[in-house]
């Protein structure tokens, strides 16, 4: 998929780096002008991982085909707490405002995932803003992707279900998944079983979207839904992060460590299920051991 570089985003050098072909926006030759497809991105993600996750869609888009010349069309949204001065500055300068995207003739939306600081999600600072965006989309925009929190968020606005907190503590780490809608379009050629990273606090299950007549498309013993799909296709559904790559979580992991001295959180974090190799686990293991004696010494 040939995609367009339009702005300054932090993430066109690194794709490059990567070894992906990027085009420049330029005007067509007659005959030989692929078909354009205009993809909005809402970029939720907290202030450590807002550029990665900006660079990991991204390269979802360019690597999913070959037959569109796609053009990404970042925007921002009020209510997010931001402290990173500079990442401020980028978002200002990169990225464009919902009353910009309005006006766009959009294809597809992406909503991206969120840092979930309060129990009830409509009480975040940032959910007026986000429930005119999603009752914006309902009418304007043919599909709307939606990764973890922003699929936990579309569901209690339109069909009022509520998430519950996960038990017994946070589902996060890599997990076996089953295709159980095999012959659904978006599951040609994807295999019977494959693992996919989860990262979530709070969780909706298959059972609450089947109430609703929402179809889940693939599923996890230990996690419940991965994919599902509502409105013939219009939203689609994902409560786990399937733009995580290789290192997501282990950055996410050290974040949590960080937040364990920092005194953000009392208990040191466990690790993610099914990702850390059993020799990583012991040297992770030895090393918290350590670092909660020092706190304790305060030699930290």
């Amino acid at each position: 998929m040939p995609l367009v570089r339009q702005q300054k985003l932090y993430s066109w050098k690194r794709l490059v780096m990567e070894g992906i072909a990027l085009s420049q926006p330029r005007a067509p030759s007659i005959g030989t002008e692929l078909p354009e497809l205009n993809v909005g991105f809402l970029n939720m993600m907290p202030d450590r991982a807002f550029r990665a996750t900006e660079k990991q869609f991204l390269r979802l888009l360019a690597l999913g085909s070959e037959s569109y010349s796609v053009h990404v069309h970042p925007f921002q949204i009020e209510g997010l707490p931001r402290n990173d001065v500079q990442l401020l500055d980028y978002i200002n300068d990169c990225y464009d405002s919902f009353e910009y995207i309005q006006n766009q003739s959009l294809d597809g939306l992406i909503l991206t995932g969120a840092n979930p600081s309060r129990t009830d999600l409509s009480t975040e600072r940032y959910w007026p803003y986000f429930e005119q965006i999603a009752k914006w989309a309902e009418t304007s925009v043919p599909t709307i992707f939606c990764s973890c929190l922003a699929t936990h968020a579309i569901l209690q606005i339109f069909l009022s279900i509520e998430r519950t907190r996960c038990r017994p503590r946070k589902r996060w780490g890599v997990y076996s998944h089953q295709v159980v809608q095999p012959k659904h379009p978006l599951m040609v050629d994807m295999p019977n079983k494959f693992d996919a990273p989860r990262s979530h606090v709070f969780e909706m299950t298959a059972r609450q979207l089947a109430e609703h007549e929402i179809e889940t498309l693939a599923i996890s013993e230990q996690a419940d839904f991965h994919i599902a799909v509502a409105g013939d296709g219009k939203w689609i559904f994902s409560q786990g992060h399937p733009e995580y790559d290789e290192v997501s979580l282990l950055k996410e992991y050290k974040r949590e460590v960080q937040r364990y001295i920092d005194q953000e959180r009392l208990d040191y974090p466990e690790f993610p299920a099914n990702y850390f190799s059993p020799s990583a686990c012991s040297r992770l293991g030895q090393f918290g051991d350590k670092l909660r004696i020092a706190l304790n010494n305060g030699t930290t």
